[in-house]
């Protein structure tokens, strides 16, 4: 009986839902917003909107037609766009839209200020849903694009870009939240964005998860090029950490915090201290299947440990470089005792290139190698393992770091991991693949490349069609590769007016299972899954 009542209760909700149309019926979001209640949908056509806008608590849904390419919700810099400070839930959505608070009202109020935080999206007391935005040229003192406190959200599919503020988290800031619902941002690119502390992202609360975020480009005058943490317990997973600089910690700061680094791919960041990676926390940091390389530093160029115990395993350190000392790892441990623990890792040049100060003490486990891992390019970035890698098969053998099996192929890995289940060294390695193989589209460069990339139907059992879009003129490459990162098929290799096309993909004479098409634009790239099922 309960139960009835329950399904009764929601059915009647859904019959009173409402749509709400913007500006057919309402003029402005605000408007339209102040006019709905719990479980309505306010539906925006294409267009430019002012804000600043609230959810004024309602738990409802605000999105886009068309998407926030064509559809900007703008403000002046002492004011957020949008904020959520009602105590409004996960069904509170925002999502379609570009925002934007860079426009100065000094000449009509007589003031030049910027507003303190948030000047993209605010968020206290609140946990609401973020998805398919583009957070961009805003404006705060702190979390110049997101900030928030006391709260938690789901922020998905989201583009951060160039935002800038004077403090903390020139892309996001993320304050206290609860460790039984934490913040996630998953699948989001956050790029050339500035502050003092955490460039791209600082993490100041309790916990976080940012899993599979492409976080590259970022700046901050003192510490977190990409990622600054000072929280208690955040999750860093399979994420792209690329071209950051820092004072300390170019790609990742970590400070006062415990945090779990597993299957990131760290490359090309510059630090003074720690071009990858700087931590001095207060806690054991477990630093598992990463490949950390082309890292740059005055002192650690792929990591810079000074003041608690680090655990590394299943690791590559390669080509990294640091001016004075410590070319791979640094353990400058002078005021505080330090420990580290280093096993089934690729180290260049092994224990000699890791700089040891007389605090700090080295436990070189068993399984560490100095042998080059073989990288190549592949559908997913520049660092997969060729065939022929020592690094596959050669981490760690204890059950729980396995790879993931294969469905398709009982037995061997799945893709992007390599060989059997055994662990592979690096981020293609352990159970952070999956996390790899969940991204739809992969954006190599800010939105304003025009790069688009689309297959329908997915999935399909015999043949699909893929659409890609250039805005300029371009030498294009389009292939599909299979789950071992083999390429199987190249439909396109040559300069291409802008303009949208179509190709005709047969998988007529393909297995079942997944694939990649990846499409090369002159300097940009993106990605997406394709999916082949049949009966037999």
């Amino acid at each position: 009986m309960k139960n009835s009542v329950l399904l009764l209760i929601a059915f009647c909700a859904l019959l009173t839902a409402d749509t709400l149309l913007v500006p057919s019926e309402y003029p402005s979001i605000q408007s339209a917003i102040s006019a709905s209640q719990d479980g309505d949908t306010v539906l925006v056509s294409p267009g430019e909107y002012g804000g600043p806008i609230s959810f004024q608590g309602k738990n409802i849904v605000v999105m886009s037609t068309n998407g926030a390419d064509d559809t900007l919700i703008r403000t002046f810099m002492d004011f957020h766009c949008v904020s959520f400070t009602g105590g409004e839930d996960s069904t509170a959505v925002l999502q379609g839209f570009t925002l934007r608070n860079q426009i100065s009202d000094g000449a009509a109020s007589g003031k030049q200020e910027m507003v303190d935080y948030g000047g993209g999206i605010y968020i206290t007391n609140s946990s609401p849903t973020i998805q398919n935005n583009i957070i961009k040229d805003c404006l705060a003192n702190t979390g110049a694009g997101v900030y928030l406190e006391n709260s938690s959200m789901f922020m998905t599919d989201c583009t951060v870009y160039n935002n800038n503020t004077w403090v903390y988290g020139g892309g996001l800031f993320i304050g206290s939240s609860n460790e039984n619902d934490p913040p996630c941002i998953i699948d989001c690119t956050i790029t050339n964005n500035e502050a003092q502390y955490g460039g791209g992202l600082y993490i100041m609360g309790d916990t976080a998860v940012v899993i599979n975020n492409n976080i590259s480009d970022n700046y901050s005058d003192h510490d977190g090029g990409g990622i600054g943490i000072s929280s208690t317990n955040v999750l860093l997973c399979s994420n792209y950490i690329s071209g950051n600089d820092g004072g300390r910690g170019g790609g990742v700061f970590i400070g006062g915090a415990i945090t779990t680094i597993t299957g990131n791919l760290i490359t090309d960041n510059y630090g003074g201290l720690g071009g990858g990676i700087y931590e001095a926390s207060s806690g054991t940091i477990p630093i598992v299947n990463n490949t950390i390389t082309l890292n740059a530093a005055s002192r650690g160029g792929g990591l810079s440990s000074a003041k608690d115990s680090i655990y590394i395993a299943n690791t590559i350190f390669w080509e990294n470089s640091a001016v004075e000392m410590g070319s791979q790892i640094s353990l400058p441990a002078s005021t505080n005792e330090s420990s580290t623990y280093i096993s089934y890792c690729d180290i260049q040049y092994g224990q000699d290139s890791i700089r040891i100060d007389p605090l700090a003490t080295l436990y070189w486990g068993p399984g560490n190698i100095d042998i080059d891992p073989q990288f190549e390019t592949g559908p997913l970035g520049d660092y997969h393992l060729s065939w022929g890698s020592p690094c596959i098969d050669a981490g760690n053998p204890d059950w729980e770091y396995n790879d993931p099996e294969d469905p398709f192929n009982p037995g061997y890995a799945l893709w992007p991991a390599m060989g059997t289940t055994r662990n592979d060294m690096g981020a293609f390695g352990g159970s952070g693949v999956n996390y790899w193989l969940s991204v739809e589209e992969e954006e190599s460069s800010p939105p304003e490349s025009g790069l688009v990339l689309k297959s329908f139907p997915n999935p399909f059992s015999t043949s699909c069609t893929v659409c890609y879009q250039l805005d300029e003129a371009s030498h294009v490459v389009l292939s599909v590769f299979d789950l071992s990162g083999r390429l199987v098929e190249t439909f396109v290799d040559e300069v291409v007016p802008a303009g949208m096309y179509s190709e005709y993909l047969d998988g007529s004479g393909l297995c079942s299972g997944m694939y990649l098409i990846r499409l090369v634009a002159g300097e940009h790239a993106a990605s997406r899954r394709c999916i082949i099922i049949r009966d037999n």
